[in-house]
């Protein structure tokens, strides 16, 4: 002990030979399509990826527990970059946000309707009177598509009951339980699902399946960096072609990314405006 404090001068003076490198902080939010612990195990190994390849950065994966906290979160900017759903990634360009990538391929983000075997669905009639899951009203592929389906098939929908459970597991399990009729997702959660509960896979089925918009958008606040934006997207883009990104991809479940801009979700407009007139936007 003596001889540490009669060697305080000296360590105060010692100054390491290299330079500090101070690394910035950048928050990554995920829509919540996954729950929490499924959407830390599919994106932090992207997250990693990226600070293998950008120097002095590091990324935080930041998730939320309901559709109406990430939106709050979204549309309040306190993400650096995060992966919307189309409806989302439409709503952030008024929010000081400009797309730089989307999720590929566009075929697989649609809507399905999922429902136990035994309850026979063929008709949407037969769902008049019943109680339908859905993830959360903003949730464009699992719930606002799904209704748009419905209502073009002609169902009257104040003839049904919204059951919103906030996941899109839940939505599968409410409808697995039989607490509702039917449950609305879309394809990744639907295939995680099933592998993993094959034998309750086994009870149900997909009854109706909506048509195909774009895909979820990747998006960048407008105050960071230029350069760091394009090269996080140059990344993103070019993932699936290196066997590194292909195992993180494959592990993700989907897969990869594509260069896109604000005017690639202008068909995400088209839809909200025929949605709105039909259904009514959700607040």
């Amino acid at each position: 002990m003596l001889t540490a404090c009669s060697d305080t001068k000296q360590a105060e003076e010692y100054r390491p030979s290299g330079d500090v490198v101070t690394k910035k902080i950048y928050i990554i939010g995920i829509h919540p399509y996954l729950n929490s612990k499924k959407t830390y195990d599919s994106y932090r190994p992207i997250l990693d990826y990226l600070e293998e390849h950008i120097q002095n950065s590091s990324f935080l994966l930041e998730t939320s527990s309901t559709y109406a906290n990430y939106n709050e979160k979204l549309y309040r900017g306190d993400f650096h970059f995060s992966l919307p759903n189309p409806f989302q990634t439409y709503n952030s360009l008024e929010h000081n946000y400009k797309v730089i990538a989307k999720m590929k391929p566009d075929s697989v983000f649609h809507g399905i309707i999922v429902a136990r075997k035994e309850s026979n669905l063929r008709d949407v009639q037969q769902l008049k009177n019943k109680s339908i899951s859905f993830p959360a009203p903003t949730a464009l592929a699992a719930t606002m598509m799904p209704l748009y389906y419905l209502y073009e098939q002609g169902l009257d929908l104040s003839k049904i009951t919204k059951k919103y459970v906030g996941s899109q597991y839940s939505s599968i399990l409410n409808t697995y339980s039989s607490d509702t009729i039917a449950g609305a997702t879309w394809p990744p959660p639907w295939e995680s699902w099933c592998k993993e509960n094959p034998d309750k896979a086994k009870e149900m089925e997909v009854v109706w399946q909506t048509h195909a918009l774009v895909n979820n958008g990747f998006v960048v606040r407008n105050d960071v960096e230029k350069e760091l934006a394009k090269e996080v997207a140059d990344i993103l883009n070019s993932l699936d072609k290196t066997i590194k990104g292909q195992e993180i991809l494959q592990n993700a479940g989907f897969e990869g990314f594509d260069y896109a801009t604000n005017d690639t979700y202008l068909i995400v407009k088209d839809f909200i405006e025929k949605y709105d007139k039909a259904i009514g936007l959700p607040k």
